[in-house]
């Protein structure tokens, strides 16, 4: 390990190093290299060895790259024998419950329904007693913390998931709450009650009411376990993990779906073309879009009569309209609407490009103009290629540009203003490419250079000293 340590500070120009051995060597790979499988190496060390900061500049050498796949494939195997091993108790412990559920005569579960309808009904004062003396027996104190909380005199903030729990078990405890009705100000101590009041009086279907109504937002839903999955999105706990990458979700159902992406078996089929999708949501968002028609989608914009399949499309058309973009970067002071132009945009900032063509040396930072590429290029795929029109026209000379920006530079033509800088002469230019090009010429300042590059973005004072140094 020392040889190769010291073979690293006297390696050669255009020798690189390992990340993991620290061997020195010329046909390495770089970590954004992908498999016969599409996956990348950086993505196989942030599964395998989270602890470790990965670098997508970072170099892997052969032999560690055949053990970095042994350790990668030994962990997917692992995953999915758990996976498997977890979906066939599930199913074990459903035909269990099923056989007892045959055992046990109409009768009885009748008699046993309509006991706990009465006792709901008639003793709710009773049956909270019990709830609540028997969690004092099992939790100690517990419970005496949970009423100082409820009632405002716990001066201590718990922790989030601390918080999530306990609403989940006061809302299961609340049997007395009331159940409001939708057409009438009648009030219901049980649901049943409030169902049979909609369809007697109301003339409504069972099947679409809802009872159970969140106090945080307007929603309702027809069963309290739907309404204890809803309160979690309101508390924002992500307890639930993924063994894959590591994001938390909120319930277990969020988390069992992002798996599925992770194992990519793709087991819901469509029935109108030959693709298929990894969840139930994807294929439903796909009947919604592709196989239906337009015409009967429901969610209809009010400004531009502008309809959309699905609800998140039409938020986010509608965020558009209003200007509302509460999505930030972290790196500049640009906002956007959605979470999809923040990411686009992120990968402005890096010079990372992962995605390389298979027929040239092209690689681009987005996946979709990668497609357009080999589609507009080499004749594959089926993406549109999209066709590039001059909307932009200049209002003082007959100049066309196909982007806003390339129109916004021509105005600085016009209206003599030089917005960009030269660091160290403060010489102005009306584009940010002839600050680059000055640099190089007037400064002998190389923009491929990793170290002089970073010049763009230092002080004056701080660029004369780097400068300094370059020169020494």
């Amino acid at each position: 390990m020392i040889d190769k340590k010291s073979s690293t500070m006297g390696k050669s120009v255009g020798e690189k190093v390992c990340c993991v051995c620290l061997s020195a060597g010329f046909n390495f790979n770089k970590l954004t290299t992908k498999d016969g499988s599409k996956v990348t190496l950086l993505t196989k060390f942030r599964m395998c060895i989270s602890e470790v900061v990965w670098l997508p500049c970072f170099y892997i050498c052969t032999d560690c790259t055949e053990i970095l796949d042994t350790v990668h494939s030994f962990r997917e195997k692992c995953i999915k024998t758990d996976r498997i091993r977890r979906e066939e108790q599930a199913k074990h412990a459903e035909q269990t419950s099923s056989e007892i559920a045959i055992k046990d005569s109409p009768c009885e579960s009748n008699s046993i329904q309509d006991a706990r309808t009465k006792a709901e009904d008639s003793q709710t004062g009773i049956n909270e007693a019990l709830e609540c003396n028997s969690d004092c027996e099992n939790d100690g104190s517990s419970h005496s913390s949970e009423n100082d909380q409820e009632n405002g005199e716990l001066d201590r903030k718990p922790k989030k998931n601390i918080v999530a729990f306990k609403s989940s078990r006061i809302l299961r405890r609340k049997r007395n709450r009331k159940f409001a009705c939708y057409k009438c100000e009648k009030s219901f101590t049980a649901s049943t009650k409030l169902v049979s009041h909609c369809v007697k009086d109301h003339q409504m279907e069972s099947k679409n009411i809802k009872p159970f109504a969140c106090d945080s937002c307007p929603q309702r839903f027809s069963s309290s376990s739907n309404l204890w999955q809803h309160v979690k999105y309101h508390d924002g706990v992500k307890s639930s993990i993924c063994l894959y990458c590591g994001k938390g979700f909120i319930t277990k159902t969020d988390l069992l779906n992002h798996e599925k992406k992770h194992l990519n078996m793709r087991e819901y089929k469509c029935e109108s073309c030959s693709k298929s999708f990894n969840t139930h949501k994807d294929i439903r968002s796909h009947r919604l879009i592709v196989h239906t028609d337009s015409s009967k989608w429901k969610y209809i914009c009010e400004i531009c009569t502008k309809p959309f399949p699905i609800k998140s499309n039409y938020d986010s058309h509608m965020r558009r309209h209003m200007g509302d973009k509460k999505f930030a970067c972290h790196l500049c002071e640009k906002k956007f609407t959605t979470k999809c132009d923040l990411q686009r945009h992120t990968r402005s900032h890096s010079d990372v490009r992962e995605h390389q063509c298979s027929y040239c040396d092209k690689e681009y930072k987005d996946e979709r103009v990668l497609k357009v590429h080999m589609a507009k290029l080499h004749g594959i795929g089926k993406v549109k290629i999209p066709v590039r029109t001059r909307n932009y026209v200049c209002h003082f000379c007959p100049k066309a540009y196909f982007a806003k920006n390339k129109l916004t530079r021509h105005l600085y033509t016009h209206s003599g203003e030089k917005p960009f800088k030269c660091p160290i002469c403060d010489k102005k230019f009306n584009d940010k490419s002839y600050v680059k090009q000055h640099l190089k010429n007037s400064h002998n300042v190389d923009s491929q250079d990793a170290e002089k590059t970073k010049l763009c973005y230092l002080g004056v004072s701080e660029v004369k000293q780097e400068l300094a140094q370059f020169n020494m």
